[in-house]
Order: C-alpha cells, then sequence, then structure tokens
C-alpha cells in the first residue's frame, strides 16, 4: 500500500538509528519543498533579516565584479525572523488561546518609491490618525500606543509597513476594539457571494457610504496575489508544476463562475472581490484589526469575541516599543504555507507547513477501484476528521505534509498536537527540538522511505536543479531591475 524503498527491510530498529536516518531524508525534503519555493517568493516576499544580509552579500559581489545589483521589488509583506532567530524570542509566551475567528488581511510591504524619492510620502503611512479619527467617531477604540508604521530593520532602504508599537505595551493589552456596527458583512456569513456583494455595494455608494475613510485606506487593488495573475502569465511557469501551479487562478474563476454566472467581473466588483480575499475575516471585513501583519513564528495577540458581536485584539505577550503587532492568517495548521501564498500572494516566515500530494498513488487509486487508497484513505481521512489527527490516516494516503521550523528543522508529516500551536502561540527553538524529536521516534521507517521516495520522483522531473534556480533568479532580478529602471 506504499511506495517504499525494497532496500529496507520493515523491520524494528533503535530510536536513534531511526532519527538519524529520518534527519537524512530530510534534507531531500527540504531541499525540494522550501528551495524551489523560495526561488519563486524572492519576488514576492523575504524574510527581514535575511533580506538585509542577502542585500549586503550581493552589493559586495556585484562591487567587485562590476555587475549592477538587483533589489528586490514587491509590495508584499515581509516579516520579521520566526522565534529562535530574533530578537523577540524572550516574548516567547504562548498565551491564551484565541476565539474560533480566523484572520484574513494582507497590507505591508517593501516600498521602493519611499527608497528612491526623499520626499515621498506613504499614505497609508500619513493617513492613519484620519482612519482612527473616524473609526473612533463610529464606536471603535484604538490603543495610543500602536500606529501604521515601518518595521524595524537593519537595512534603512527597507520599507515595510505594518502595525508597530510605539511605546513597551504589557501582556494582556486590549489593542483594539471593532463593535459589530463598524463590520461590514453581508446577511448570511456562509454566503461568501453574498459577503463580496455587500463589499461592492459600500465602494459603489463612494463618499456617501459609512465606510468611505475606510475603504479609501485600502490598497487591494495594488496586491500581487496569484488570483490576478493572467493566465499563461510567465509566473505560472515558474512554479514549475509545483502547488499551487493549476490553482492560481482558483479564487477568481470561483467568483466568477459562482458569484457572476460566468460574467467577467467589473473594476469594482473585482475591487470588492480583493478586498474580501486579502482582508476578510469569518465576520466580514473588521476594520483596524484588518491591518495586523502575519506570523505564526512571532504571532503575539489572541482575539476576543463579545456578547455584542465586537471583536477585540489582545496582546498575550509583552511588546517592546518599535516591534510589530502580528496577528495569523492560517491558524492551527488548517491552511498551508501554499494556501498562505495562493491566497495572499507571500510566502510566509517559519514556521511553514508544506503540503502535497503524491500523484503517482493517487493516479494507481484512480485506475484502480480495488486499491489499497481507495479502500483505506476514505475511512482514515474520516477518523483523522473526527480525531483531529492527520497521522490517523497518513499510512494508506497520497496526502503528504512537512512542518519546517527552521531550513535544518522540520517535522515529516507532523501531528495535529504538533502543529496546533500555529497561529496560537510561540514555541522556542529547543520546545521545537523536543516536540519533534519525540514526533520522529515514533514513525516507522517504511512511513519514512514512503514520503522520501515520493519526493526522489518530484524532483526528479523538475526542469531545474535547485542550483539552477539560485543562478536563474539572480538572472532575473537584474532584468527586473533593468526593466523597472528603463520603464
Amino acid at each position: 500500500t506504499a511506495r517504499c524503498d525494497a532496500q529496507q527491510p520493515p523491520e524494528q530498529i533503535k530510536t536513534k538509528t531511526m532519527a538519524t536516518r529520518i534527519h537524512r531524508r530530510l534534507l531531500i525534503t527540504l531541499a525540494l519543498l522550501l528551495l524551489p519555493h523560495l526561488t519563486l517568493s524572492w519576488f514576492w516576499s523575504r524574510s527581514s533579516d535575511e533580506a538585509a544580509t542577502t542585500d549586503t552579500k550581493e552589493e559586495e559581489e556585484a562591487k567587485a565584479a562590476s555587475v549592477p545589483v538587483a533589489v528586490d521589488e514587491t509590495n508584499e509583506q515581509i516579516t520579521d525572523q520566526p522565534s529562535g532567530g530574533s530578537d523577540d524570542d524572550d516574548d516567547g509566551d504562548e498565551g491564551d488561546p484565541p476565539d474560533d475567528v480566523s484572520g484574513r488581511n494582507y497590507r505591508d510591504g517593501r516600498h521602493r518609491e519611499a527608497e528612491e524619492d526623499p520626499e515621498y510620502v506613504d499614505k497609508y503611512v500619513a493617513e492613519y490618525p484620519s482612519l482612527v479619527s473616524w473609526f473612533r467617531s463610529h464606536g471603535g477604540t484604538v490603543d495610543d500606543r500602536v500606529k501604521i508604521g515601518y518595521m524595524p530593520h537593519p537595512d534603512p532602504s527597507v520599507k515595510i509597513r505594518g502595525m508597530i508599537a510605539t511605546a513597551d505595551i504589557p501582556a494582556g493589552t486590549q489593542i483594539c476594539h471593532t463593535p459589530q456596527s463598524l463590520m461590514i458583512s453581508g446577511p448570511d456569513r456562509e454566503d461568501a457571494c453574498g459577503q463580496v456583494a455587500a463589499i461592492v455595494a459600500e465602494i459603489e455608494l463612494a463618499d456617501k457610504s459609512r465606510w468611505f475613510d475606510y475603504i479609501k485606506f485600502d490598497d487591494s487593488m495594488g496586491s500581487r496575489i496569484p488570483s490576478v495573475w493572467q493566465k499563461g502569465a510567465r509566473a505560472n511557469d515558474e512554479l514549475q508544476g509545483l502547488p499551487p501551479a493549476g490553482e492560481t487562478r482558483r479564487h477568481m474563476d470561483w467568483y466568477q463562475n459562482a458569484c457572476r454566472g460566468g460574467e467577467e467581473p467589473t473594476d469594482v466588483q473585482r475591487h470588492g472581490l480583493l478586498m474580501f480575499l486579502t482582508r476578510a475575516s469569518d465576520r466580514g471585513l473588521i476594520p483596524i484589526y484588518d491591518l495586523l501583519n502575519h506570523h505564526n513564528g512571532l504571532i503575539n495577540t489572541r482575539l476576543a469575541a463579545d456578547n455584542e458581536g465586537g471583536l477585540a485584539v489582545i496582546t498575550t505577550v509583552d511588546v517592546k516599543k518599535g516591534r510589530p503587532i502580528y496577528n495569523t492568517y492560517a491558524r492551527s495548521g488548517w491552511e498551508s504555507s501554499v494556501d498562505v501564498f495562493n491566497t495572499y500572494g507571500f510566502v510566509e516566515d517559519f514556521p511553514q507547513l508544506w503540503r502535497w500530494n503524491d500523484n503517482v498513488v493517487a493516479e494507481a487509486a484512480r485506475r484502480d477501484a480495488d486499491h489499497a487508497n481507495n479502500r483505506y484513505g476514505q475511512a482514515g481521512a474520516e477518523l483523522a476528521s473526527s480525531a483531529a489527527d492527520r497521522m490517523a490516516y497518513a499510512p494508506n494516503s497520497n496526502q503528504h505534509e512537512i512542518l519546517v521550523i527552521t531550513p535544518k528543522l522540520a517535522a515529516i508529516s507532523p501531528t495535529q498536537a504538533l502543529v496546533s500551536i500555529l497561529g496560537n502561540g510561540q514555541r522556542t527553538i529547543e520546545e521545537w527540538e523536543a516536540e519533534i524529536g519525540r514526533h520522529h521516534a515514533n514513525l516507522r521507517q517504511t512511513f519514512v522511505n514512503e514520503f522520501a521516495s515520493a519526493l526522489r520522483v518530484i524532483l526528479d522531473e523538475l526542469p531545474t536543479t535547485i542550483q539552477e534556480d539560485m543562478r536563474l533568479i539572480k538572472s532575473e532580478k537584474a532584468k527586473l531591475e533593468k526593466v523597472r529602471k528603463i520603464g
């Protein structure tokens, strides 16, 4: 029932030997899952501290070789280092579990205008006080110790917009509260088309809308999420068939077919859809709350709903002056890093959860109705759903996952218990090492062989090697810089 290495007999082995083999295969796993995706993500999102180091090295190399240095151009999210690799590590408390409200927001990035024009003014930073005044005049509350600004970065030319603490904020502080009356939502929260329609209706009202000051603060029309990629665009080819290849237009196609009856959306409807995709939660659009950036490694807030339907954001750890305020867009491991990229247009910082299918097993199951995947996979999936345990169906499934904490630390096929911390708190590197070590000690060798075999098949099918990708990306960045300069 599994594609495994026939040279490895399915015998019991010692934990130490198993751990050694598992970590050896992790190198293959990381090579396949991280670097090809991060190669693509170079155009979209890079971790703040790593970006500064990389840019410095590129500048030094370029000076020595007299070659122009390409600087990444993006309006997408770039966040701090994960816990264990940043000066935020002392904020390592897990905090209270949040209410079941998932965040949907994306509005920060690297701003070339600020780098090139000394007189450039970022309107989203400059107009934040006006947004707060509007928000408070309609019953919302915001702590005076937060603002929209640029996150700290060793390279002053890198401008990363987000919500920042202007003074030390203790744990347990309510950052903001949005009453239900300030949320834009359709009558039925389960009706996604209705939710988009409610947003579109307010956009069409223009300055007659109660939310006019809020909507004009929105920048979702400048988003570069995969949903706005044109069919046949070069970016699709650069995925090389890796997830989310074939799914990049999913959201746009859904809206056009399910909500528009197949008709192309108007510009206003397109605006409403992008606001819905990049900013809305399951409660609709929630002003101020939707300004928080995503980081599952450094998340420092939780959500609390009140009896009147309002929503508050509360700090779970002490937040130092100048540090970002973080939310999550992918809680408890139910959305993978592929999902985050496909919906919000950036590759998240560590921890990252990668999920993909073994197409060889899937095709065999499609052709043979009596295949073990058909006989056991569905029953296992139902058990996994009820038991909230991914491992319940993994041995007879074509689905694979890996939870990557750092480039040198990852968990093969993590259980739900292992990923439940994502978006709900923080773990130190030492805590992750202990948790993953216990998890790997319980993995069967045959399962690890199957996992590695599935990866080798995909790796062999890729048109370029990782080394070629790294060379190509440097060349492409240089071309991008040249095109950007000449227009």
